[in-house]
Formats: structure tokens, sequence, C-alpha cells
């Protein structure tokens, strides 16, 4: 008789869970992790939003942010995506509404395993509540906290247009309150404090916190790091294939049904386009917009300066 999802996933490893708001570089970290053998990154799961698959299908922004788990499933119990799978998928979910979210999340691990599973879902910081819930589902977790520098945070949320204001409307309901409903570099500033807060405590074997330029910038020594904290060897070959998200098996646009479940900048191009301004990227323009001094000395203990 085979054994649960719950029992096999006590069997994998830990999973990862990438925490970050969006536009700061999960899209490409994770896909390069996933290029390591023993490790396996998904699309934007959006689990732990509530307790039960039915929290899940009803959270707000449902008609995009349930298309990676969708996927996840088609690929993982079809070992395909398309329109069929993804019925087959959604089909499955149905079946089991009522089901705890970690207990999906526990099939998955089943479905990935041996190789150790990559959760890098943005939503999972809009409060503290997510956190929580994973913490309590997946008692032996890592997580990689990346950062981003918050006045190009707030510019790239900006290019996204009535999307990024929806996204950080959804932010400031649940985390800063009406009092910063106007100041975006406030917000960065009370979430990335409540992630270390929440997070640091676990210590260093499971919390490690980086800069997301690095995954652009300083990619070959930021996977080398990673692949370290984690205990997983690699080599030059190693570090090579993992240059290229473009290879996963979810880079780019999905079948009908589950088109999205990622960035869709990263959607449309997936592969790494590195940059040699590293320096630059870590520079705040303070002159682009008022930041308070709290802000800044975050900021700086980040390694922006």
């Amino acid at each position: 008789m085979s054994q649960s999802p719950a029992a096999e996933a006590t069997k994998s490893p830990a999973p990862v869970f990438i925490v970050a708001m969006p536009k700061s570089y999960t899209s490409v970290l994770s896909g390069m992790l996933g290029q390591h053998p023993a490790l396996c990154s998904v699309p934007e799961l959006n689990l732990f939003v509530g307790e039960t698959v039915l929290d899940w299908a009803t959270q707000p922004g449902n008609g995009f942010l349930c298309d990676g788990l969708l996927r996840t499933l088609a690929q993982g119990m079809s070992g395909a995506q398309t329109a069929q799978t993804v019925a087959q998928a959604l089909a499955w979910l149905q079946e089991r509404a009522a089901l705890p979210v970690g207990q999906v999340f526990d099939h998955i691990r089943s479905l990935t395993a041996p190789e150790a599973l990559i959760d890098q879902s943005p939503v999972y910081t809009q409060k503290p509540a997510y956190l929580q819930r994973i913490l309590r589902a997946c008692p032996d977790a890592r997580f990689i906290h990346m950062t981003r520098n918050p006045v190009a945070w707030v510019q790239s949320m900006g290019k996204w247009g009535a999307v990024g204001q929806t996204v950080m409307s959804m932010y400031r309901e649940t985390d800063v309150g009406p009092a910063a409903m106007q100041d975006p570099v406030a917000l960065w500033h009370v979430v990335h404090d409540g992630l270390e807060s929440m997070l640091r405590p676990l210590g260093p074997d499971r919390y490690i916190r980086i800069a997301g330029e690095e995954a652009v910038s300083n990619t070959h020594s930021l996977l080398a790091r990673l692949l370290d904290w984690m205990g997983l060897a690699h080599d030059a070959a190693t570090l090579e294939a993992m240059h290229h998200p473009e290879n996963s098996v979810f880079a780019g646009w999905g079948p009908p049904g589950a088109r999205g479940g990622n960035n869709p900048d990263f959607l449309s191009s997936p592969a790494l386009r590195t940059r040699n301004d590293h320096a630059a990227l870590m520079r705040i323009d303070r002159a682009a917009m008022p930041i308070s001094a709290a802000v800044l000395a975050h900021a700086q203990a980040m390694g922006y300066t």
C-alpha cells in the first residue's frame, strides 16, 4: 500500500521558500535554482493564503494567482502542461475543496521528491498570517529572503501601472494601514522589517537574506553561496547550467486555463539578462522620491548605499 502524500513528504528534502515583494528578481532566481539536479522550482503556488483549497480558489486576484498551482499539478501528475491536464488538475482540486493547503503542498513535495521543492510566491509577504501558516505546515522549511533597492522597487512597480497600484493596495490594507497609503517606500520598509522579525529567529541554517540585484549582477557567486547554504554540491558545469532559467518546463506562458503563474515579464522573456553595474543597482537615488531616515538606515543595513 502506498503512503499518504504527507508521509511521503517527510522523506523529501526540506522545501525552500523564496520570500520577497513582487518585482524583486524572484522568478529568475527560482528558475536558476531549479536547474540544479537536487532542486525543483515551480511557478507561484500562492497556496498558503488560506486554510483550505477553497480559500486558495477564492483569494483576491484568483483569475491569475491560481495559474501556478494548476500548472504545477498538471506537470507533476500528468507529465505535461496542456489544456486537458490543466482541466484535470482543476477537477482534482475541486474534489478536495475542504482539504488543508498544507496537505496539497505535501502532495506536491511527494511529486517532486527526491528534489527539494522551491516555492517563490510573492503574495506570501502580504500578511504575517501567510508566513505563520507556512511555518506551521512546514516546520522544516528554509527561507531565502530577497530584497530590492527601495527606490528601484517603487519605480518598477510603477511601470506595472494599474496592476502595480492594485498589488500595493493589497499590502497597504493589511500591513501598513491608511496613514501610509501614499508612501510606497514606507510600505517597503514595513514589509521587509516584518519578514526579518518573523524569519531571522529560525537561525542561519534556515534563513538567509540576499539582495535580489545579486541574481543579475553577481550571479555566479550568489548561486554558489546559496548552494553552499543548502549543503548542495556544485561544480563549474552545474553553475553554468543554472544560468539558464529558460530551460525550466515552467519558463514561458502556460496552456489555456493556466496561462500565467509567474511574473509576466519573466514569462515573456525567461532568459537570464546579466548586468555589470552592481554598484549602481545598489545605490539609492534619494533625489527620485522622499525617503525617511529610518527607511534609509534599514536599506543601508541591507547593503544598499
